[in-house]
Formats: C-alpha cells, structure tokens, sequence
C-alpha cells in the first residue's frame, strides 16, 4: 500500500514524570518537539505537553500521514535520544510510554464513530480569502485565521468555542481590515504551551503575536474569556490598541452574577476544582457543550450543527477541557494582574455589547469600572453567542465603531 492511500494514524500517549524531575522532562520535551516539526515528514498534528494542572503528566496527540510515517518519525535519532532520556526521567522505566489510543484515519468515517470523533473530522475550513496560519509565540504554537486588508482587527473567541465563532463576521470585516481570528492557548488548535492557561498568559500571548505579526496598534474584539483577555491585553498593553470592544464578558467580574433572563452560573464553581470536571466530562464532551449551547442560546439552531462539531472535535483533544478549566481556576491571578496594571481607567474607546437575554447592560456596565470611554449596546433577543446569532449586526456594530463613525 502507497503512502497516498495508506490511512492517516493517530495516536495519544501519555507518560508520568518521576517527583523532581520535571523540569528535565520538560527540556526533553521540547527538544523533541522541535526536531519532530522541523526534521520529519508525514507529521499532521504533533502535540506533546505538560498536563496544566499536573506537572508530572505528559500527554500526546500525535496525527502522522501513514503508518510508515509513524515508523520513519520513530526511528529517528532525536526519538530515540528522547525514549532513552525519558526512561531516566519517568516512574516505571520498563514502560516509559503508554498509548491510550492507537488507529487509523481511513478517508472514508468508519460508521462506529460520529460527528465530531477526535481526529476523525477534519478541522473547519477558514471563510473564502482567509488562510490558516501558525506562529510560536510565547513557547507556543498559536493557530490563527487571517485575510482581508486594512487596519488590522483581533477577534478572540471564548468558552466552548473557538476562532471559527466569528467565521460569519470575518468575511464582513475583511472589505475593511486585515483580519485575525486567533485560537487561545490550549483551545481550538492553538498549542497549550508549558504556562499557565490564564488570562495574563492570553494577554502575553497576544502581545507577542502582535509583535510578531508586526501589526502595530490593534482594532480588538473578544468574547466572553476573549473578552476578559482582550481587557487584560488593553491594560497591560494600553498604546497597543486603538479600540476595544468587550462581547459577553465581565472582565472586572463577578462572573456567577445572576439576574433577570440569566441562567446560573453553577458552573464557574465545579470548574474551578481541581481535577474533577475533567474526570465528569471526559468522553462526554459533546454532551457536555451542548449543554451550554442549550442554556446560553436565544437563537434557535445556532450554533450550527457544523459548528458544534468543530467545537466539540477541539474540545475532545487530550488537555483541551483542562486548558479550558484552567481559565476559571486563574481568576485570582486575573483579578491581580489587572489591579497591577489599571492604576487608572483606561483612556481608549471601548464597546460593551451584551446579550439581551443573557449578560446585557451589565457588560458595559462591569467595563465602566476599569474604563473611562464606554460605549454601550445591546442585542435584542440576543444570547451569549453573539458573533454566531447575530453577526451581520454585530459586523455592522464592529465596523462602525472600529472606524470611528459612531
């Protein structure tokens, strides 16, 4: 059998660091994965990392072209230098690497698995004139989605979604700017790296794919922990950005809030423990999202079912729920970090943009306490996904505020 018809492989390992020894554990692993992605042919996808909230278990997702891939990546000396490293460093020597899944990705989606099975469905297509792009940035591999030309304008997604949340608003903004959607560490295909999934890391994050983009002051936009991230961003980084616009967040928090048309935020709590939700939502994920599209939609059928299963094929990638907890378990290091930072109000244009049936006025509202220039709006018989339920107003409202006409 050809390479070119030979099945993809997909693989998930994990291994456990003995006490103390993670730090050269942690130098292995990059070592390996810099040479993987810059020697070896036939690597798809190679994500091998440090659990966030255990930094003695490692965990790979690994997607090679062929089998034979798999065997040439292997055989390799830097593989090799890397098994014989690794079975100084790990608890139990004589199995140094477990496979928790081992199968071929035939073209055509075996019957047993459905919609959304990890590394069975390919990644979303970007709109028509964007590409897909890659950059390390902060020690980690950042995926974002870029087109257009003009001024440049962030988007930032938030929970349970990804960049491709503003799919139906990037083509309408791209006549206009230079678009960049960005994944957020750890989420959608954007690697967790070795820091903190926080908002301070986002906030760094972003301002190192700024740099490295050479974008200069940015038009930014964020959803819900995009939101609260492009704020941290704005605070720390205030002659970064030109304006900025908050969608369903509460940076300054509370964020379990309740009130009229707002469901409980029960989850905010469970997700903070350490551990647990991951044990609760493992192999559920598709249940588990919906639950909130369910919840936090005032639009019937949005999301999308395509949508839903490009969400729920990267929240199914080993480590993403946890990359995902980890912004709630980061709030104290948020609350500091923009205390830190906000010494006054910022002095920028901001936008609010709420809801109606969810956060509402109090998205402005909450900006009013670290912002000085406060715009607000609010979508009638709106949910909490903005960009997917209404995002030809929302683009309208982007375009006029990010060019100055309102």
């Amino acid at each position: 059998m050809t390479e070119a018809t030979s099945p993809q492989v997909q693989l998930v390992v994990e291994l456990t660091t003995r006490p103390g020894a993670q730090r050269e554990m942690r130098e292995a692993l990059d070592r390996l994965v810099a040479a993987t992605r810059r020697e070896d042919r036939g690597v798809v996808r190679f994500e091998v990392g440090i659990d966030p909230d255990d930094d003695k278990r490692v965990l790979g997702y690994e997607i090679w072209a062929s089998q034979d891939a798999l065997d040439e990546h292997s055989a390799k000396a830097h593989t090799q230098e890397f098994k014989a490293r690794v079975r100084e460093l790990v608890v139990d020597p004589a199995a140094p690497m477990r496979v928790a899944r081992w199968q071929p990705i035939r073209a055509e989606r075996p019957a047993a698995y459905g919609p959304g099975t990890p590394g069975l469905t390919p990644p979303a297509a970007p709109p028509p004139g964007f590409s897909t792009e890659r950059r390390v940035v902060n020690g980690a591999r950042m995926h974002y989605v870029i087109g257009g030309a003009g001024p440049p304008v962030v988007l930032l997604h938030g929970f349970p979604n990804t960049w491709y949340a503003w799919r139906d608003v990037m083509p309408r903004l791209a006549g206009h700017h230079t678009v960049i959607a960005v994944d957020l560490r750890g989420l959608g295909d954007s690697d967790p790296g070795t820091l903190p999934n926080d908002v301070p890391t986002g906030a760094d994050d972003l301002h190192g794919l700024v740099a490295e983009l050479g974008l200069g002051p940015v038009l930014l936009a964020g959803q819900d922990w995009g939101g609260s991230t492009a704020f941290a961003f704005a605070a720390a980084h205030p002659d970064e950005v030109r304006r900025l616009a908050v969608l369903e967040a509460m940076p300054a928090g509370p964020w379990a809030e309740t009130g009229p048309g707002r469901v409980s935020a029960w989850f905010a709590g469970f997700h903070e423990i350490p551990g647990l939700p991951e044990q609760m939502v493992g192999g559920r994920e598709r249940a588990y999202l919906n639950w909130f599209f369910r919840a936090f939609s005032a639009t019937p059928g949005v999301p999308t079912p395509a949508a839903v299963d490009e969400y729920v094929r990267c929240y199914s990638r080993p480590g993403a729920m946890t990359s995902a907890f980890a912004r709630y378990r980061g709030t104290s290091r948020q609350i500091e970090h923009n205390a830190r930072h906000l010494s006054r109000p910022l002095d920028l244009p901001v936008m609010g943009v709420g809801g109606e049936r969810v956060f509402g006025a109090a998205v402005a509202e909450n900006l009013r306490h670290g912002a000085s220039d406060v715009r607000q709006e609010i979508l009638a018989d709106c949910g909490h996904y903005v960009s997917e339920e209404r995002p030809a107003e929302l683009a309208s409202l982007l375009l006029s505020f990010f060019d100055g006409i309102c």
